[in-house]
């Protein structure tokens, strides 16, 4: 069990996103569902060269409850630009041996724990406008602060750059 360094917020604040929700890309038990997404305001992939933004997809994330600790399926990092955080938190954690994982139906690569088997490496709480730079190939969660809210993001995600990749073209841009 090893915590590393998981997730950095960025430097700049992303407050006026403006975007048109299209159709549903995926959803994840009714908790957690990703949209196709045109920006009308507010271009995100500026915090990405222009040589590598090819590499990334965007959409909008929509969370209304708790999402219980897992690993993302298909993508490696994900830069997240939150417009309505609702009130919760993102843990990371390091497994523990022997952990039990199970898959919801339409999971691919990632993956659910059972919280027993982790320990907790650290936790943010996103504002409005705030960028974090996330490895979700580390177990994560989202755990209400209050109940009763919802979660929307702009998400930038690829599949090709691990996180210290990501990381250093957010150097390259000024974001870090």
């Amino acid at each position: 069990m090893k915590c590393g360094k998981m997730f950095q917020k960025l430097k700049q604040k992303f407050k006026n996103l403006k975007y048109d929700q299209g159709k549903k890309q995926i959803s994840y038990g009714d908790v957690i569902a990703y949209y196709d997404v045109h920006l009308t305001q507010g271009g995100v992939l500026s915090v990405i060269p222009f040589r590598y933004r090819n590499d990334f997809s965007v959409s909008v994330m929509q969370i209304t409850d708790e999402v219980p600790p897992h690993t993302d399926s298909e993508i490696k990092t994900a830069i997240n630009f939150y417009i309505q955080p609702g009130s919760y938190m993102t843990k990371f954690f390091s497994v523990k041996e022997g952990a039990t994982i199970y898959q919801v139906e339409n999971q691919t690569n990632g993956v659910i724990f059972d919280k027993k088997d982790l320990l907790m490496c650290g936790v943010f709480i996103a504002n409005a406008g705030d960028g974090w730079l996330l490895d979700v190939t580390e177990p994560h969660a989202v755990e209400a602060i209050k109940t009763g809210t919802s979660r929307t993001a702009i998400t930038l995600g690829t599949d090709k750059h691990t996180y210290e990749e990501v990381k250093q073209m957010l150097h390259e841009t000024g974001n870090l």
